[in-house]
């Protein structure tokens, strides 16, 4: 069993920056309903999301449905590479709650993690009374899951049928992220330069459209955290008109893994958006 650590992350965005604005759909079906309750938070689950993930005790290879009082986009979830992460950078806020169930392959309940205020959360908790009629078949994960707890405790009944997040990105990119991979080296290195002018182009139209009142923004963000002449991209994936890279390095005082969606434009790589994680002690 692996002891789990909490681990002081700080997240940098393009959309953070407010560049990439990403909300849950406007008129979309309910994917998950009943109630759910913590110490000092309800809410009605009306969102649910499901990918493949560590779940339990052992890190077993499972499935972690995240539950919401929003409805997830589940197109744009589907792209990214960690979807625990992008649900924390681009669904999550102070009015927009998650909690994330975690199953085992056969659908079985193995626990599940939230955390919504300081003392009200758990960063691992499984009680043995949850009953659930929870089922993985045919790509999809569905079913209802109950916890009966006392008033100020743990409780939640909640019902959910959500597809499971596909494992594949795409074709794999050769050694250094081929194409794309040569234009967000490129694109480093503005950034570590501050050099805003060369940077701009690198961005797709859309983000290149709020560019001119927030490049002073993007570069002070993102300079000091870039990982300098460390950034290594360790894997990457290309499908159709996209395509992401899984970039690592370390600064003086963090190591860095960042995410970077790119989609092409007029026959040129553009960046969509990156996300960096910066692990602060590790």
């Amino acid at each position: 069993m692996r002891i789990r650590a909490r681990i002081r992350l700080v997240f940098l965005s393009l959309a953070v920056l407010g560049l990439v604005i990403s909300s849950p759909l406007a008129g979309a079906a309910s994917q998950a309903s009943g109630k759910f309750a913590s110490r000092n938070w309800e809410f009605e689950p009306s969102g649910a999301y499901a990918y493949p993930g560590e779940v339990g005790m052992d890190d077993e290879a499972g499935i972690v449905v995240a539950i919401s009082n929003s409805s997830f986009d589940t197109e744009f979830f589907d792209r990214y590479w960690d979807r625990a992460h992008a649900i924390e950078t681009y669904h999550k806020d102070a009015k927009t709650l998650v909690a994330s169930l975690q199953f085992a392959a056969s659908g079985a309940y193995k626990g599940m993690t939230y955390y919504f205020e300081s003392g009200d959360g758990c960063g691992y908790c499984y009680d043995g009374s949850a009953r659930s009629t929870v089922k993985v078949e045919k790509g999809r994960i569905h079913g209802r899951i109950t916890l009966a707890g006392k008033p100020g405790e743990l409780a939640f009944d909640v019902t959910f049928d959500v597809p499971v997040a596909p494992s594949a990105y795409g074709d794999p990119l050769p050694a250094g992220g081929g194409e794309p991979g040569k234009v967000y080296a490129a694109y480093h290195q503005a950034i570590v330069a501050g050099d805003k002018a060369v940077l701009r182009p690198f961005y797709t139209d859309k983000v290149q459209a709020d560019y001119a009142e927030r490049a002073d923004s993007v570069v002070e963000a993102f300079r000091n955290d870039h990982p300098g002449q460390s950034m290594k991209v360790v894997r990457g994936f290309a499908k159709g008109e996209r395509a992401l890279l899984l970039v690592e390095g370390e600064t003086s005082y963090s190591k860095v893994k960042t995410e970077v969606h790119l989609e092409k434009q007029q026959g040129t790589w553009r960046i969509v958006d990156e996300t960096l994680q910066l692990r602060l002690g590790e």
